[in-house]
């Protein structure tokens, strides 16, 4: 027998999410001043040599160098395992660690130093006046699978800051801290729930690839080969340092073979739409991630308090403005990508998806839909919010879909460690990380293995009926997707009847 849809939600406008906490405190953290200086920027290392009387022409070899030593002797001496109770790290246990490692404990010397073209003496000072590291680790916990592994780092001021590194087949991917907290207070998000909110440097932000790249190298598998500013923070609040960094990281001078190319790096904002599109000049290589989250300024306002400064229509021109400055030009590739975390019974009705297919259609040539199901816990509200069901899902992504819009579905890593998308936050303060919440803990199958199980009869029959959805939503609306097309197609024919009527008269004439 035919599968029956799913019964459809209440209309887009009409959820009412819980209200948002006040707005956290803003920090204003003091520059790392020596022996504590960390040197894994380009910027940074310029200035350490100009203070130990050094060419800065020796930035890229000496931070070539630096970074191959640490990548390969970092992990095991900052990260001793040792058995936890109940089993051995990983399986979301946590690691003991060390608090400092020197230059010493990773090789480095004197004559490696100046192996790089420097001064012996001025070698010496670089090494008494800086440290390899500065992040300490805290806690490190590894998703049951194996595929997620969370990394806690302790700042110099005693903050905390959280790293993830998601394995995929084929590819590792690093999810990035940029702040300490976040000021955007997006109800879906537990970073919200951080009382302070504070910018990391941009040897902060490096040196979170550094561990990455390092974990895996020790644990015998391949370097990360992409990176997401997706964790901690609003990116584009912190500009000055996220810029740097991804000069960075993306530079084979300054990283090596443990660079990223620029075109496996994408930044995520909420919108601030200035930035967007000064980041479209500054790093043209480098992907844009919008987080939209509702298709509407009203319902946006509710769950993206920020969207107050940021209008529905000002957002959408600055990431066409983006799209057309770093517009790819392979028919596999995309400018822009947009993400949207499904909440069940707010943002994820038909009538959510047919108004984002209304946004999206016109732009499908240079912009990708990520829906995000909403991950237990990941909120800073009281109340939260739930995830929506699979079927749910599918049917959204299908509407959308079925508007000729490329969407997909994220898959769901490190919800049992609380590692997942909006779920990264430290409740405690100094006295270290907290534990996953029961909530973040909740096993609940991923949408992709869920799809995968269903009937090809089934998903057939959702696919006819959302396209109805789809295509009928459209043809009821004037200015609709399909109405546009239907109006582009008929100028095109009376343009050519004209030009032949044109030719047939030029003709008869002669």
């Amino acid at each position: 027998s035919r599968p029956q849809p799913l019964p459809s939600p209440a209309p887009c406008s009409s959820a009412q999410p819980p209200s948002t906490p006040m707005a956290p405190k803003r920090l204003r953290r003091q520059p790392a001043n020596a022996p504590e200086r960390a040197v894994w920027d380009s910027a940074a290392v310029s200035g350490v040599l100009d203070d130990v009387g050094a060419k800065r022409s020796r930035a890229g070899p000496l931070l070539r160098s630096l970074v191959a030593k640490f990548v390969e002797g970092a992990h095991s001496k900052l990260w001793e395992s040792a058995s936890a109770p109940g089993g051995s790290p990983g399986a979301g246990n946590p690691q003991e660690v060390r608090s400092e490692v020197g230059w010493a404990d990773l090789a480095v010397t004197e004559d490696l130093v100046a192996a790089a073209g420097m001064p012996v003496r001025s070698a010496c000072a670089l090494l008494a006046t800086t440290s390899p590291a500065c992040l300490r680790p805290r806690d490190r916990r590894t998703s049951a699978d194996g595929s997620t592994t969370k990394l806690v780092f302790e700042l110099r001021d005693g903050h905390h800051v959280e790293t993830v590194v998601m394995r995929h087949e084929g590819r590792t991917t690093v999810c990035v801290s940029s702040q300490v907290g976040c000021q955007m207070g997006c109800a879906f998000c537990a970073t919200g729930t951080m009382p302070t909110v504070g910018d990391l440097d941009a040897t902060e932000i490096v040196e979170q690839l550094l561990h990455a790249h390092a974990m895996e190298v020790a644990d015998g598998r391949a370097p990360v080969k992409n990176a997401v500013f997706m964790g901690m923070g609003e990116p584009l609040n912190n500009y000055a340092a996220v810029i740097s960094a991804l000069r960075t990281l993306t530079d084979n001078g300054a990283m090596g073979k443990y660079h990223l190319p620029a075109s496996r790096v994408t930044v995520s904002t909420v919108g601030v739409v200035p930035r967007m599109l000064q980041l479209a000049t500054d790093a043209p290589a480098v992907n844009l991630a919008l987080s939209l989250h509702a298709p509407t300024q009203e319902l946006r306002e509710k769950i993206v308090p920020s969207a107050k400064q940021s209008p529905l229509e000002d957002l959408l021109r600055a990431l066409d403005e983006h799209a057309a400055t770093c517009r790819r030009h392979t028919p596999t590739s995309v400018a822009a990508m947009v993400e949207y975390v499904l909440l069940a019974g707010v943002n994820d009705t038909d009538e959510c998806a047919v108004q984002l297919a209304d946004l999206m259609a016109p732009r499908s040539a240079d912009v990708m839909v990520n829906l995000i199901p909403y991950n237990p816990g990941a909120s800073s509200v009281e109340g939260g919010f739930q995830a929506p069901e699979h079927g749910r899902v599918e049917r959204f992504q299908q509407i959308v879909a079925s508007r000729g819009v490329f969407v997909r579905v994220r898959r769901e890593m490190g919800r049992d460690i609380a590692g997942a998308c909006g779920q990264l936050a430290l409740a405690t303060g100094r006295e270290g990380p907290a534990a996953p919440s029961p909530k973040a803990t909740t096993d609940l199958e991923d949408f992709v293995a869920w799809r995968r199980r269903q009937p090809r009869e089934a998903k057939a029959a959702v696919h006819e009926d959302c396209a109805a959805v789809a295509s009928g939503a459209a043809r009821a609306e004037p200015g609709g997707y399909d109405a546009r097309r239907r109006y582009a197609a008929l100028a095109a024919a009376v343009t050519a009847a004209s030009a032949a009527a044109l030719l047939i008269w030029a003709g008869r004439r002669r």
